[in-house]
């Protein structure tokens, strides 16, 4: 994991891109959800970007706990 961690920190907005563009889908999807009765996203799109919203609050927990 630690090869991932440092790809991702070797661009400039692409931590910052990968949290708030799963945030985004993940939002929109569960308005689709709700407001619209549809599904945006399947379940196997859904898992991997729940996953990568979640690693990424990890790693930016984690930097912040640097930080300190």
């Amino acid at each position: 994991m630690d090869k991932l961690e440092k790809l991702i920190y070797s661009y400039t907005y692409l931590p910052s891109f990968l949290y708030f563009g799963s945030v985004g889908l993940i939002g929109f999807d569960i308005y689709c959800y709700f407001i619209n009765d549809s599904e945006f996203l399947n379940e196997y799109v859904e898992t991997p970007l729940t996953i990568l919203f979640f690693y990424m609050t990890y790693l930016g927990i984690k930097n912040l706990k640097k930080k300190k």
